[in-house]
């Protein structure tokens, strides 16, 4: 009896310190952002207001935010088309079960790795400096990111396909083209649709800001507005922005839904040669009808894309120069990016334990707590985290504290929605053997459901933690605090010596953490 009482203390105790160096972290976490509940409370007014104007939003603006709206779709659909297309042919040549060459795929492999950790607002300010503002640049910078995420889907893909099948393929004396044609590439064209949506799900939150830095888009305007306080114009801005990504966002699900279940039934072989045929002409027209798309939407010209290219390798020649001198003012922005982005993780996980519990049809008091919970969290994981720090930096000011609440609030968002997923696919009888001995819905939650899930929870928490370095690293654009102050205070001003040195410590962070993160969820799977 005493070993089982203190197991019991032990239980508790462990719990106590637990939740005690939660506090102390939070505490040390939220000095290093600034956090203060009075700066807090006093903001509300002012972000209250912005919102009641979102009520009545002012329609006399509507025609100019109508037209930066269409650019900003044509750039997210533009470079999600033309990065998964150049995707397709990369991802053979990396995946490490059919690359022709292994060391050039490592090489390679290591390079994408690299160039992934730079946000796509940064490569757009890059872009923006070598191919002056505007559109282009905005696609560009945005195929890149395209690119490179479809790039880690195919080669996951590929790289999961039976060994057995490859080699069943080559036992009948199939060649390696063969192979591609026969055995991969098929898959490939069928994924590659539901890697567009995905890819373009992404673009159209990074579209929408692109124009804070000037690569064309809604963000241009918004950016101005901001500018010039006109938070009236703002807050028309903000609720188009939230219409807009929602609609496309439903639009995307149910596409891909509606693919999922579709299926082509062929009565015949001679209806089957009849479809491949056809396929063999469409697919090839519809290449080149995209391809035309993208070249009339790119609207630059041949001398101005010379023009370009040769300032971009002076500028790539001044930012392999790296001024290491910079080293304490990147120590010093490195932080409070850092910062930010761990205050955001853990208060995001915390409100996150408490909303899935509600949000979860199978936890929730009632489905229609569950329905509403499950709106709101849409409406908070929809907004980019840079919106909503615009909102609090119009309530609280410039600095950390802004990007650090922005950040927990799509951390929190997004960090349910997920929660509330795992929590509604567990097995029913982990609830009911609590419930059993009368225990409440709320008992049943913390004694039987999240112990068993919790190793579940800390993966999603590491996950968001690497998506919000990344995030916190740009949040300094627009005066949120972090690197990204200094980061673009530097492009600005041309300092490519500095700016070459501030990405490389910022990718080095990102891959780190990376690393670190990876390495602990395989401890905890």
């Amino acid at each position: 009896m005493n070993s089982l009482k203190q197991y019991i203390f032990k239980k508790k105790a462990y719990k106590y310190l637990c939740i005690l160096g939660t506090a102390v972290i939070l505490i040390f976490l939220g000095y290093k952002v600034n956090f203060s509940l009075i700066r807090l409370f006093k903001g509300i007014p002012s972000m209250l207001n912005l919102f009641e104007r979102m009520l009545s939003p002012n329609m006399s603006y509507r025609n100019e935010v109508f037209g930066k709206l269409m650019e900003t779709i044509q750039i997210a659909i533009i470079s999600s088309i033309t990065g998964v297309f150049i995707a397709v042919p990369f991802s053979l040549l990396i995946a490490s079960n059919i690359a022709p060459n292994k060391q050039f795929s490592v090489l390679l492999s290591a390079l994408f790795s690299f160039l992934r950790t730079i946000p796509s607002l940064i490569w757009a300010a890059l872009l923006v400096s070598v191919f002056s503002i505007g559109k282009f640049s905005g696609i560009i910078a945005l195929t890149i990111i395209a690119f490179l995420m479809s790039l880690k889907l195919f080669r996951e893909y590929i790289q999961s396909i039976n060994e057995n099948q490859l080699n069943s393929t080559i036992s009948v004396g199939a060649s390696s083209l063969q192979v591609l044609r026969y055995c991969v590439l098929p898959h490939m064209f069928e994924l590659s649709i539901s890697v567009f949506f995905i890819v373009f799900e992404t673009n159209i939150r990074s579209a929408t800001i692109l124009g804070l830095v000037g690569a064309g888009g809604i963000g241009q305007i918004m950016w101005r507005d901001l500018n010039h306080l006109r938070y009236d114009n703002l807050s028309t801005l903000i609720l188009i922005l939230f219409t807009t990504i929602l609609l496309i966002d439903l639009s995307s699900l149910f596409i891909r839904s509606y693919l999922k279940k579709s299926y082509i039934n062929f009565k015949s072989i001679s209806s089957y040669k009849k479809y491949k045929a056809l396929q063999s002409i469409y697919i090839p027209l519809i290449i080149i009808g995209l391809m035309f798309l993208v070249i009339k939407s790119l609207n630059i010209s041949y001398d101005r894309f010379i023009l370009g290219l040769g300032q971009g390798g002076q500028i790539l020649g001044r930012m392999i120069k790296i001024d290491l001198s910079y080293f304490p003012k990147f120590i010093e922005g490195i932080k409070e990016s850092f910062f930010i982005a761990i205050f955001a993780t853990i208060v995001g996980g915390i409100f996150a334990l408490a909303l899935s519990y509600l949000t979860a049809y199978n936890t929730a008091p009632n489905k229609g707590v569950s329905l509403f919970l499950k709106g709101a969290i849409n409406v908070l994981r929809t907004f980019p985290p840079i919106i909503t720090a615009i909102i609090f930096f119009r309530g609280i000011g410039p600095g950390p504290l802004a990007g650090a609440m922005a950040l927990s609030i799509y951390t929190t968002g997004v960090l349910t929605k997920m929660y509330s997923e795992v929590l509604e696919s567990t097995q029913k009888n982990i609830q009911d053997s609590v419930i059993v001995t009368g225990a409440t819905n709320l008992q049943s939650y913390s004694n039987g459901l999240l112990p068993h899930t919790f190793p579940t929870f800390i993966s999603l928490l590491l996950y968001r933690l690497e998506s919000n370095i990344r995030n916190s690293t740009i949040l300094g654009v627009i005066g949120a605090g972090g690197i990204g102050t200094i980061l673009s205070m530097n492009i600005t001003w041309r300092n490519w010596e500095r700016v070459g040195f501030l990405l490389l410590g910022i990718s080095l962070m990102i891959i780190i953490i990376d690393k670190i993160s990876y390495y602990i969820r395989r401890l905890l799977s």
